[in-house]
């Protein structure tokens, strides 16, 4: 499946764009996100915590491991497709 320099050209153009999706969603306010539950940990402690607030805190450590995986994968299509390129324009 990590054989990108084996798919065709039109395939890695639909997984680059299949993981800009992933990447976006991942990335969804992961930020903002992030600040409300640590804010929401510092004001209330022991309360945030039995409300869920460190759960919600790994569910955001998750999507973002999501969002780098797939930032990593974007980065690995549009590699072989920019070496594919040159290697047309070479011909």
């Amino acid at each position: 499946m990590l054989r990108v320099r084996t798919y065709p050209v039109i395939l890695v153009l639909l997984i680059a764009g299949l993981l800009t999706v992933v990447f976006a969603y991942a990335t969804l306010n992961l930020f903002q996100m992030s600040m409300a539950n640590i804010s929401f940990l510092r004001e209330y402690r022991w309360t945030a915590v039995q409300e869920g607030a460190l759960w919600q805190l790994a569910e955001i450590f998750v999507s973002a491991a999501i969002a780098l995986l797939s930032y990593i994968g974007f980065k690995i299509c549009e590699t072989e497709l920019v070496r594919r390129y040159h290697n047309w324009q070479d011909r």
